[in-house]
């Protein structure tokens, strides 16, 4: 069994019982707020150590915290609604606030009754797994299981602002599956946004933040905590419709939305007053037109025209990306080509007759009205609403090509811009970055003076004279390509363990060796086993072959006898 004395209450490794912890920097002299539970108390027969408070609002805390017989990092979430409950003196025992004893205990049984129902996930679904939920001191906790990740919103910082396609499918098929499934089991997450799903170092992608449904809505007496750009409008009060599984709907397509054309959508309640949101051009072109209608469904205002369910929208993920892979394999098989081919001969007569040719007219002119009816991709002209949630963007027409055609024969050419600097979202998101030409990612770069996420190269060099929808590709920057070993002579033990790490060494490549020196100062760095400067290979972290070996001098200093004080 860990010795619990031993671990951080900042991040629950073993630090040795320091008081700061030299991997997350947590000073364990501090204690939380008097509004939370204190650090270092015992739950549930002394199974789960309380630590830091990581996060409060809304219908609770989360805590991080220790499991003492799964020997594991857990968080620890403790019913506590804001300005319902209040917490005696003895800061353990959670009573209701005057007056709010009905709102109190309704949210008590929708706790017990959420977290119950997602304890009987397991463990491969999209979730963080609820191992524990039980009564204590007047109110109600979970305890899940973490996962080492980001936040999506981070981790779409941090790759330019914008997935592709090709990434955004694999990334968000267990997520719909897992939907789904909640769904059919009456759970409604209503907070599904990239601030509440993490990317985890397996690369999976995890729904986190679930709370009661009154501290997901407007209008209670709760304090609600909603994300602006992914909360539906029936949270909001809409029309006076009921928050259930399209709000969930509603919100993954936001999401995708940003994943997808990297900007937050609008706040659907600034759309129930003037619906106004666009696709840029360039976004339709490598998209899915299946995927983009789709997305646009399930963002109506009004929830009962949205896709009808997590299940639906999981089939059209499908679909599209096995059409996909289908047209991929048949482009690489030559034997599959000439079959193909032949069929194609086979039937060429047959196409031209003028009975096929009305078939296929038919099925195109319905093609187009059930994709383009929405309005993404054109700009129908009607006296009524437009249908769908998306307003259609401003698309150049060809009379604005043509009063770019000189008298001269010669095609009008235009300078490609710098994009160094920008994020990809941002240059897909300026009209005069990206109208004139066609921008894709051409792959990642380190470098050593661009941000990482911003656009560090592109393959045709700025002020190139071009014609319209040339391909320019952009390279997203991965920041440095070496990291100057950090000067560390002079420094204590303690801040330089801290410095390391913050730099990404491993904990355990660090090795400290004590050598005394009278001459040198007291307990500081004597020497390192590499030179201040050295280039260091880039990555998630600076990992060596050989450990790094740190002299530290055990000399105290010299006491003076009279004063007994160290010189």
């Amino acid at each position: 069994m860990v010795n619990t004395e031993r671990l951080c209450m900042g991040c629950m490794n073993d630090n040795g019982g320091e008081n700061i912890c030299p991997i997350c920097g947590h000073n364990n002299s501090q204690d939380n707020g008097q509004e939370f539970l204190s650090i270092g108390t015992w739950l549930n027969a002394n199974r789960y150590l309380v630590g830091k408070a990581i996060e409060s609002g809304a219908d609770g805390v989360t805590y991080i915290g220790w499991d003492n017989d799964l020997n594991s990092v857990v968080n620890i979430r403790e019913y506590f609604p804001e300005n319902i409950a209040v917490r005696s003196r003895d800061r353990m025992t959670v009573t209701a606030a005057e007056q709010k004893g009905y709102a109190f205990n309704k949210g008590v049984r929708e706790f017990v009754e959420l977290y119950t129902a997602l304890s009987k996930f397991p463990s491969i679904s999209a979730l963080l797994q609820v191992v524990d939920v039980f009564e204590s001191n007047g109110t109600v906790y979970s305890v899940s299981n973490t996962v080492s990740g980001i936040t999506l919103k981070a981790f779409l910082l941090r790759n330019g602002g914008v997935l592709k396609w090709e990434q955004v499918r694999p990334l968000f098929m267990p997520v719909l599956s897992t939907l789904a499934e909640l769904h059919n089991k009456g759970i409604v997450h209503r907070a599904i946004s990239p601030d509440t799903i993490i990317v985890g170092r397996d690369g999976r992608l995890r729904l986190t933040g679930f709370f009661i449904k009154d501290a997901r809505m407007e209008h209670t007496e709760f304090t609600p905590q909603l994300y602006a750009g992914y909360a539906s409008p029936e949270q909001y009060g809409y029309d006076n419709k009921d928050s259930g599984a399209t709000s969930d709907i509603y919100s993954i397509g936001a999401v995708i939305f940003r994943c997808l054309i990297g900007t937050t959508p609008p706040d659907s309640k600034e759309r129930i007053i003037s619906d106004h949101m666009s696709i840029p051009s360039k976004i339709t072109e490598t998209v899915p037109k299946a995927i983009l209608s789709t997305m646009a469904n399930a963002m109506k205002i009004d929830p009962d025209a949205r896709t009808a369910s997590a299940e639906h929208l999981k089939t059209v993920f499908e679909s599209v990306a096995i059409s996909v892979s289908t047209d991929t394999e048949n482009s690489k098989s030559p034997t599959t080509e000439k079959k193909v081919r032949k069929i194609k001969d086979s039937k060429k007569y047959a196409i031209i007759a003028s009975a096929i040719t009305a078939g296929v007219f038919i099925v195109i002119m319905a093609v187009v009205m059930i994709v383009f009816g929405d309005g993404i991709f054109g700009n129908k002209q009607s006296e009524e609403a437009p249908t769908s949630s998306v307003i259609p963007p401003t698309v150049s027409k060809v009379g604005d090509v043509d009063a770019n055609v000189s008298a001269d024969p010669e095609i009008k050419k235009y300078s490609v811009p710098d994009y160094k600097g920008n994020t990809y979202a941002q240059v897909m998101h300026t009209a005069e970055l990206s109208e004139k030409f066609g921008i894709v990612i051409a792959g990642k770069k380190y470098s050593d003076s661009v941000e990482r996420g911003q656009i560090c190269d592109q393959t045709v060099e700025p002020g190139t004279q071009v014609v319209k929808d040339t391909e320019v590709g952009v390279y997203i920057s991965l920041g440095p390509s070496a990291i100057p070993m950090p000067d560390i002579m002079g420094k204590t033990q303690q801040e330089t363990y801290i410095m390391l790490l913050e730099y990404g060494f491993l904990p355990t490549n660090i090795e400290f060796i004590e050598k005394y020196d009278e001459s040198s100062t007291p307990k500081a760095v004597l020497s390192v086993s590499l030179e201040t400067g050295t280039p260091l290979k880039a990555g998630s972290n600076v990992s060596l072959d050989d450990a790094l070996v740190i002299y530290v001098n055990s000399f105290e200093g010299n006491i003076d006898t009279e004063t007994d004080q160290v010189e």
